[in-house]
């Protein structure tokens, strides 16, 4: 579904998978311009409702918002965490990047190669290069 009043309408009645795709179509709109910050504040809303809920992929783009929009690293960490722990590939990358941003190259490493393993290609590329800047 993506018509955005019917997702709204579906995520507004508790459908925690529309609030997730109605977030990830209202993010596309962002732009990074300081005037966003209601429609960042309204993409945050329902990203944190679906994790909330314990939707697994909400949890993952809620930390994955947390850190790349709002660059909340202390609040997005144990989202990607348990997001990772329940298998989710992109937050595990997100999770080594966060890591190697923080300098941690061992613990970056160890998730970028545990989502390669699942064949994130972010992680597969960062991992590689991690490895020739290390080697």
């Amino acid at each position: 579904m993506t018509d955005p009043t019917a997702l709204r309408a579906a995520a507004e009645g508790g459908d925690v998978e529309a609030m997730v795709e109605l977030a990830l179509l209202l993010e596309e709109d962002l732009t990074g311009e300081d005037d966003q910050d209601e429609l960042q504040d309204e993409v945050g809303g329902w990203l944190s409702r679906a994790a909330a809920a314990g939707h697994v992929r909400g949890v993952a783009e809620f930390g994955s918002f947390l850190w790349h929009v709002w660059k909340d690293e202390d609040a997005a960490l144990p989202w990607l965490q348990r997001a990772a722990d329940a298998g989710q590939a992109d937050a595990m990358a997100v999770l080594g990047d966060v890591y190697d941003f923080l300098g941690d190259i061992a613990l970056a490493k160890r998730w970028y190669q545990a989502a390669a393993d699942l064949g994130d290609p972010h992680a597969q590329d960062n991992l590689a290069a991690l490895d020739r800047l290390t080697s």
